[in-house]
C-alpha cells in the first residue's frame, strides 16, 4: 500500500488505481516482475505520466524507496561487470523530448543489466519509437496504463480527499483525455471527492475540443480506416521488431473530392500510430526559393530525409495527382516534368529506402496520376472516399457539435446535407456557433439548420415547383434505370445548389460501360429539362450554366463516348481522338464540325428518350414533386416504392400530404 504522503501527489494517486488494476487482474506479474533477469514494458499514455507511472511501479512492484540504476545513465559504459553494491534493478524512462532515446540507443544497457540477472523495467507513452529495441525483443511482459478511466478517477479522489464520491464522476469521453496537469488544477484544500470530481471533469472537458482526431472519429471513409487500422497494428509490430519492413503496406493513395477529409485522415493515422506527420506536395516543393528544377528535387529529397530520420512515421504528399502522367505531357515542358516524377519515383523505391516511412497520398481525380506511382513497392493501393452518406454524416456533425445541441436528432439534418462533405459539415457547425454568440445565447438546432440552407431567401412557389419537377425528373428515370442506386432527391438550397438527386453504384460495384448504359446515363441526366418541358409546358435554363451543369454533363459524356470509348455509331466509330477535359470540351467541338454533329445526333436521341419516359411516368414525377414541395428531401427507397406503385398509365394517387401541406420552418 502506499504510503499516505504519496496520496498526496494527484497523478501518482490515479497511477495507482490503474496500476493496482492491472497487477489483480495478473496475480502472478508481481513476482515475475522481480525475477532476475525480467524485462517488462509498460506504456503510458503520454509523456507527462511517465514519472508518476514509474514512481507508482516502485512503490507497488519492488516495495522500496531504493533509487534503481538508470539505464540512459549507463550508456557510457555498456557491456561492463555490475557488481553487488549497483542496485538491485534498473529501468529506462523515455517520454520523448530528451536526447539519446532512440530505439537504438541504449541496446548496450539492456544487454549488461540483463546478463547481471537484474530485472529492467522501461516506461515510454511510445515504446516501439523511444526505448531499446534489445528490450522490447526480450519483454517478459508488456503492460498498457491508462489513459485515465472514471472508476479510476474516482478511487484516486477518494484517496487524495478521504471521502467517497457521491453525486459526481468525471464522463468516459473526458476521462481519458485528463492530464497530469488537470489533476493538479483541480486540487484545491478541504475539498471533497464530488467537488475534485466536478472541477477535474469540467477541465478535461475543455480538451474535448482540442484533442487529436483519430481514425475513430472519421466516418464515411470506412474502406480507408480499414486500411489505416491495419497499418497502425503492422507498424506497431514493425516498431517492436516482430515484423519485418517488407511485410508493412508501403503507402496508398486516397481519392475523393475536396473537403472529403482526405488529409484529416493522414493526421488522425499518424494519431493511432502515434507517430509524426510529415508533409509535402509539389506545390510546396516547388515554390522553394526559385522553383528551378534543381531547387524542386532538393526540397523534394530533404522532405524524404525528414521522414527517413523521424521513422517510423507518417508521410502525406497532398495533391499528388499534380504530378501528373509522364505518358500524357506536352513537349514544351516534358523534360522537366519527367524528371521531377522520375525522381519522386525515386524517392519511393530507390537506392537510399524508405524504411518505417509510410506515404499517403491524397488527390481528387485518380485519372491523371502516373502509373507508375501505383506499382508495388510504392504506394499500391488507391482507395476512394466517397461523399458521406445520411448516417456518417450525422455522425459527422456530431462529432463537430462536441458538447453543443446534447442529444438532438440530426438525422433530417444529415438526409437535407446529403450530397456535402465533411467540411462543409463543420462550416455549418461554426456558423452555429457564430449565430448564437451574435444572439448572446446556446446554439440551437434552428441555428445548425439556418447555415446548412444557407443564406438564400425562401424560394418563390413558382420558382420551387419547377425545381421539384426538375428533380423528380431526374429521380424518376435513375430509379427506373438503376434499381438500388438513388440515395435522395432534395430541393434544398445549399450553397450553388437549388436541389438535386444523389445516387451510387449499386452494391459499390463496377459495371461495364456499353452503349446502353450511355444511353440511360445520358436520359438520366436530361430527364430533369424534359420533365420541365412535358409537366410546365416549356424548360427553363436550369440545366444549362458551368461545366457541372446537366448539359455540360451529357455533352461531355456524348463528347467522350465519340473521340475515346469507342460508344459511337457508324464509319469512324473505333477511331481514338483522345478523352477530353471538361474545359477542352467547347474548343474540340468547335475545331471538329463531324464530332459536333455526331454528339448532338446522340444529345437529341437521349432527350427524345427522356421526354418519352416522363410521359409515360408523368403520374410518378408529380408524386414526388409534390412530395419535394411538402418535405424538401426524399430518400432514395421511398422514391423507388412511390415510382413503383404508379406504373405507366395510371390514375393520379391521393397526393402525399394532401392537407397538411407545407415546409419546415426557415431560419
Amino acid at each position: 500500500m502506499l504510503a499516505r504522503a504519496r496520496l498526496e501527489d494527484p497523478a501518482e494517486a490515479v497511477a495507482y488505481a490503474m496500476l493496482r488494476r492491472l497487477l489483480a487482474a495478473d496475480p502472478g506479474l508481481r513476482d515475475r516482475a522481480r525475477e532476475p533477469g525480467a524485462a517488462v514494458v509498460v506504456e503510458v499514455p503520454d509523456a507527462e505520466w511517465v514519472a508518476p507511472v514509474a514512481e507508482t511501479w516502485r512503490m507497488l512492484v519492488r516495495g522500496t524507496e531504493e533509487i534503481p540504476l538508470d539505464g540512459d545513465d549507463d550508456q557510457e559504459r555498456p557491456y561492463r561487470r555490475m557488481t553487488k553494491v549497483d542496485p538491485a534493478w534498473a529501468e529506462f524512462r523515455r517520454d520523448g523530448t530528451g536526447r539519446g532515446q532512440r530505439r537504438d540507443d541504449g541496446n548496450g544497457s539492456v544487454r549488461t543489466i540483463l546478463a547481471a540477472g537484474r530485472p529492467l523495467y522501461g516506461f515510454s507513452p511510445s515504446p516501439a519509437r523511444f526505448l531499446p529495441s534489445d528490450l522490447l525483443r526480450v519483454a517478459t511482459a508488456t503492460l498498457v496504463v491508462g489513459p485515465p478511466d472514471p472508476a479510476a478517477l474516482a478511487e484516486a479522489a477518494t484517496m487524495l480527499t478521504g471521502t467517497e464520491p457521491v453525486t459526481s464522476h468525471v464522463p468516459a469521453e473526458a476521462a481519458r483525455l485528463v492530464g497530469v496537469g488537470d489533476l493538479w488544477l483541480a486540487r484545491r484544500p478541504g475539498q471533497d471527492a464530488d467537488a475534485y470530481l466536478e472541477r477535474l471533469a469540467e477541465l478535461a472537458s475543455q480538451r474535448l475540443v482540442a484533442r487529436p482526431v483519430t481514425l475513430g472519429d472519421l466516418h464515411g471513409m470506412d474502406e480507408a480506416v480499414r486500411w489505416g487500422k491495419d497499418v497502425a497494428r503492422d507498424l506497431a509490430d514493425y516498431g517492436s521488431g516482430s515484423l519485418t519492413w517488407r511485410d508493412v503496406d508501403r503507402g496508398a493513395v486516397l481519392v475523393g473530392p475536396t473537403g472529403i477529409g482526405k488529409t484529416t485522415f493522414a493526421r488522425a493515422l499518424a494519431a493511432d500510430c502515434g507517430v509524426l506527420l510529415v508533409t509535402g506536395s509539389l506545390g510546396q516543393w516547388q515554390g522553394a526559393r526559385d522553383g528551378h528544377l534543381g531547387t524542386t528535387l532538393g526540397a523534394m529529397r530533404e522532405t524524404f530525409e525528414a521522414a527517413r530520420k523521424a521513422a517510423p512515421c507518417i508521410l502525406l504528399v497532398d495533391e499528388i495527382d499534380s504530378f501528373g502522367d509522364r505518358a500524357s505531357f506536352r513537349s514544351r515542358d516534358r523534360d522537366y516534368s519527367v524528371q521531377v516524377v522520375n525522381a519522386f519515383l525515386e524517392e519511393l523505391d530507390g537506392a537510399t529506402g524508405r524504411e518505417g516511412v509510410v506515404v499517403v497520398g491524397c488527390c481528387n481525380d485518380a485519372s491523371r496520376l502516373d502509373p507508375a506511382i501505383l506499382r508495388p513497392g510504392r504506394l499500391e493501393r488507391l482507395i476512394r472516399v466517397p461523399l458521406p452518406d445520411q448516417t456518417a454524416l450525422a455522425a459527422i456533425l456530431r462529432h463537430h457539435l462536441g458538447g453543443d445541441l446534447p442529444g438532438a436528432d440530426l438525422s433530417q439534418l444529415a438526409l437535407a446535407g446529403l450530397g456535402s462533405t465533411g467540411a462543409e459539415a463543420e462550416s455549418w457547425v461554426r456558423g452555429m456557433r457564430r449565430r448564437a454568440r451574435r444572439a448572446r445565447r446556446e446554439p440551437t438546432l434552428a441555428d445548425l439548420e439556418a447555415e446548412l440552407r444557407g443564406r438564400r431567401p425562401n424560394p418563390a412557389k413558382e420558382f420551387l415547383r419547377r425545381t421539384a419537377i426538375h428533380e423528380a425528373g431526374h429521380a424518376v428515370a435513375t430509379a427506373l434505370g438503376r434499381p438500388g442506386a438513388l440515395v435522395s432527391a432534395t430541393v434544398q438550397a445549399s450553397g450553388d445548389r437549388f436541389g438535386q438527386v444523389l445516387w451510387t453504384p449499386r452494391d459499390g460495384a463496377d459495371t461495364p460501360f456499353t452503349r446502353a448504359a450511355l444511353a440511360a446515363l445520358l436520359r438520366e441526366t436530361l430527364a430533369g429539362r424534359a420533365a420541365e418541358e412535358e409537366l410546365l409546358g416549356e424548360a427553363s435554363a436550369g440545366s444549362g450554366g458551368g461545366e457541372d451543369s446537366d448539359l455540360a454533363t451529357a455533352t461531355r459524356l456524348a463528347t467522350a463516348a465519340v473521340t475515346a470509348l469507342g460508344l459511337d455509331r457508324g464509319g469512324g466509330a473505333l477511331v481514338w481522338r483522345g478523352l477530353p477535359a471538361a474545359a477542352d470540351v467547347p474548343g474540340l467541338l468547335a475545331a471538329r464540325p463531324d464530332v459536333a454533329h455526331r454528339v448532338g445526333s446522340m444529345l437529341d436521341a437521349a432527350y427524345a428518350e427522356a421526354r418519352a419516359l416522363v410521359r409515360r411516368h408523368r403520374v410518378a414525377v408529380r408524386s414526388l414533386a409534390d412530395l419535394l414541395v411538402a418535405r424538401e428531401t426524399v430518400p432514395g427507397a421511398e422514391i423507388e416504392s412511390l415510382v413503383a406503385g404508379c406504373p405507366p398509365g395510371a390514375s393520379p394517387p391521393t397526393r402525399p400530404g394532401a392537407g397538411r401541406r407545407g415546409r419546415r420552418d426557415r431560419t
